[in-house]
């Protein structure tokens, strides 16, 4: 007769109950639904910023597709300060919708003050078979220094400028300039007609200049290795009241008794011959041959205007006499019909030879620019 052994059948029961309440414990879905939460940082010098990276995953079973997060805590510590903060696609849902998709992590992204000392992020999450975590699951991190802005100087620049000037003989003078705000040095290339080429450098705050001879100057053109476009392509202006070689040069003098014209004619020039056209009284003609120097005057008078003219000449303002101021002695300047004694003594020298300095003075101040044109100055 066989007995049962009661202690073996205790032992084996106890053992088959251990084994069932560890496939139990495998078994369990709160094993297989849970949170996982990340974060990495760098430093953005350019804005001084932490740029901090979060990243969450919610685990579940093989059926379970969509999720969505029902709490959603971020916060960042400075010293003895908390404060919350916004991480841009990590947010709580806020409807009875499931978002997220299991299978896909969500990461979301937050600046943060250079000088925060450590951020964290929790979460809990909510599947869409219902369940629940109970507890949040979160990470944080801690930054041992801060993140400072670094000022990254500005590109090395030139402030380049360039200005032309042709003067009566053709030739150009081009003025380059760096200005003073300028970080490098500028580098100018000239160019003229006929492989007509110069480079300079010039450094901030200076200037340099380059000569252009008149048979080279038909078209200018001026770059400079920085510009896109140059600082100057074409053709200068020309010189204005520029006296030619060879053309006649006049003046002309107030004096108490007269209005007195002047007309130098070089020794290279050709025969000039001016007609002298006054507002009160008869026209008067003056004929100067080259190297020869001729005058011709008019007695002086309130409200007399004398007009130059010759051919081939532009039409000239007429010229007015002015009464000099040391013209106070009855009988000086009139023009009247009394008769007037000379002068005699010093007080005529003195006059002849003020008169004499003033017409030199006044030479060769008018101009004969292409065609002959007479401009006269007192």
């Amino acid at each position: 007769m066989n007995r049962l052994n009661l202690r073996r059948v205790v032992a084996v029961a106890a053992g088959a109950l251990l084994g069932l309440a560890g496939v139990a414990t495998v078994a369990a879905p709160a094993s297989a639904h849970h949170s996982e939460v990340k974060v990495t940082a760098e430093c953005d010098t350019a804005a001084g910023e932490w740029i901090t990276t979060w990243t969450v995953r919610a685990v579940a079973p093989s059926d379970v597709q969509k999720f969505k997060l029902i709490e959603v805590n971020a916060q960042s510590k400075k010293g003895d300060t908390t404060e919350s903060f916004t991480i841009e696609g990590i947010q709580a849902t806020q409807d009875d919708s499931y978002p997220y998709a299991v299978a896909e992590p969500l990461v979301g992204t937050a600046r943060l003050a250079g000088d925060v000392t450590e951020a964290s992020l929790s979460v809990r999450a909510e599947w869409d078979n219902k369940f629940k975590e109970k507890e949040p699951k979160g990470a944080s991190i801690k930054f041992s220094e801060t993140c400072d802005k670094v000022v990254t100087p500005p590109p090395s620049t030139a402030n380049p400028k360039a200005t032309v000037t042709a003067d009566c003989s053709g030739d150009v003078t081009v003025k380059l300039e760096n200005g003073k705000e300028a970080t490098k040095e500028a580098e100018f290339t000239v160019t003229g007609t006929d492989g007509f080429k110069k480079e300079a450098t010039v450094e901030p705050g200076k200037d340099k200049s380059i000569t252009v001879p008149a048979a080279n100057a038909g078209k200018i053109t001026i770059t400079e290795a920085g510009q896109e476009k140059p600082l100057f392509d074409g053709k200068p202006a020309e010189a204005k009241d520029c006296v030619k070689p060879g053309e006649p040069s006049g003046s002309y003098l107030s004096t108490c008794d007269e209005l007195i014209f002047e007309v130098s004619n070089p020794a290279d020039g050709e025969t000039v011959t001016i007609t002298f056209t006054p507002n009160k009284g008869e026209a008067k003609t003056l004929t100067v041959e080259p190297g020869k120097t001729g005058t011709v005057s008019f007695p002086a008078q309130e409200g007399l205007k004398v007009t130059p003219s010759a051919e081939g000449m532009d039409e000239t303002e007429p010229i007015a006499w002015e009464k000099p101021e040391d013209c106070d002695t009855p009988g000086q300047g009139g023009g009247g019909d009394e008769p007037e004694l000379p002068l005699t003594g010093a007080a005529t020298g003195g006059i002849i030879a003020g008169a004499a300095v003033l017409l030199a003075a006044g030479v060769a101040l008018f101009v004969v620019a292409r065609r002959r044109k007479i401009r006269f100055t007192a």
